[in-house]
């Protein structure tokens, strides 16, 4: 069996062992879904300065960004964290099975996991929100493609400062949430501001500002390259960290 094949069972089992934990498929899709009915529904009809979207459709938009984060850094963290102290990465790596087949069907589950909340996000939004079809498809698309990349290379980043699996909740979660709430996850963020200066640091601000370009109608491609090029570096930076520093083995306590 060639290593594509492999992979593609790993996805396979992926989906299962995801599907029967309820708690992993709750946050991934629940969250988004009563964040974006809570917010959307209290946001008001207003457009959002500099963009030709309303503040309920931009919430479709954040919330998309929101669930993908969280289907990609926080639950492949979770999942790899759990591994190495439960020893499955160390039996994994002993095996004739190629690690990149391994770790290429977990993101492949992951990317099966966007798809179907893009689906249902995107779903809602036009169905309540009267949010139009992305007006720029591929750049939607990629945008997509981008942001698993980028969150999961930091998703694997971030094991490697966290010691244990149960520490994992909170560092996670204390590292992702303080840097979704400055840039513009739960509300929009006046270009210009001190919050926006900050947020442009890192990637999240720049998904959804990629992403609202994608659904906004206009010419062009609806391709924000800085915006890519952000992330991409972010990604570049979290895999060069990850091959030198990722740990197989649990730390001796």
């Amino acid at each position: 069996m060639n290593d594509l094949m492999i992979a593609k069972e790993q996805v396979r089992y992926e989906q299962k062992a995801y599907w029967r934990n309820p708690m992993a498929a709750v946050f991934t899709f629940m969250f988004p879904v009563v964040f974006l009915v809570v917010v959307g529904t209290s946001a008001g009809s207003f457009r959002v300065p500099g963009t030709s979207l309303r503040y309920d459709q931009y919430t479709v938009v954040a919330m998309l960004t929101f669930g993908l984060i969280a289907a990609c850094y926080t639950n492949l963290g979770m999942v790899v964290c759990n591994r190495r102290d439960s020893g499955v990465l160390k039996r994994m790596r002993g095996t004739p099975i190629a690690i990149g087949s391994y770790m290429g069907g977990i993101i492949g589950s992951i990317m099966i996991n966007v798809a179907v909340l893009t689906i249902v996000v995107v779903g809602i939004g036009m169905s309540f929100y009267h949010l139009h079809f992305p007006y720029h498809p591929l750049a939607t698309v990629v945008t997509l493609v981008v942001g698993i990349v980028t969150f999961c290379a930091l998703g694997l980043a971030v094991t490697i400062i966290i010691p244990n699996a149960d520490a994992a909740p909170a560092v996670i979660n204390g590292i992702y949430f303080p840097i979704i709430f400055i840039s513009g996850v739960f509300y929009p963020i006046s270009n210009g501001s001190v919050l926006s200066k900050i947020a442009d640091w890192f990637p999240i601000r720049h998904m959804i500002t990629a992403l609202v370009s994608a659904f906004e109608g206009g010419p062009g491609s609806g391709v924000r390259p800085r915006d890519l090029v952000v992330m991409l570096i972010w990604a570049a930076a979290a895999l060069v960290f990850t091959a030198r520093r990722f740990r197989w083995e649990p730390r001796h306590r």
